[in-house]
């Protein structure tokens, strides 16, 4: 069994922060990341979607261009595939940048696998055993289904697919 003074589950917008907070005031800090770092925010909320909203508006404004003065020789085109690959890379950048941070900030320890309770005081993550006097739980949201009539024979979309 591994003692910490406080075990953050999830890393998404308020883990980190919590655990920066902490281990600044002196504090051995466990957090636990089940999926990828971040949360919902960096990988499929936030980020991705104002990336993809910038792109939408960039093509947008120069469909406009010549209410500004400016021409084209041809229709704005997008390319959806390089939208999608820059969404990409700027989520992954936040992802990897939130990691590394963790991973670099003394007095914390990253572990990476799924956290489940054994008693009020303490987490198993695979083989490990952790216990801490505070556990903050910080995992997110997911989509939901609503149970609708024929909602299982249209197609659909969700905040990951």
């Amino acid at each position: 069994m591994v003692v910490y003074d406080a075990i953050v589950i999830g890393t998404g917008q308020a883990g980190p922060p919590l655990a920066g907070r902490l281990t600044a005031a002196g504090m051995k800090v466990a957090i636990v990341e089940r999926n990828r770092f971040g949360g919902t925010c960096v990988n499929t909320g936030c980020i991705p979607t104002k990336t993809m909203v910038a792109s939408a508006y960039a093509a947008q404004l120069a469909r406009r261009g010549a209410e500004y003065g400016v021409h084209f020789d041809g229709p704005v085109k997008v390319d959806m595939k390089e939208v999608k690959a820059r969404k990409d890379r700027i989520s992954g950048q936040s992802r990897e940048g939130v990691e590394k941070w963790l991973k670099n900030m003394p007095n914390c320890t990253v572990y990476e696998g799924h956290a489940r309770f054994e008693s009020p005081r303490s987490v198993s993550v695979g083989a490990e055993r952790l216990t801490a006097g505070l556990i903050f739980i910080n995992v997110g949201g997911r989509a939901v289904i609503p149970e609708l009539p024929g909602i299982a024979d249209v197609s659909y979309l969700t905040n990951t697919r």
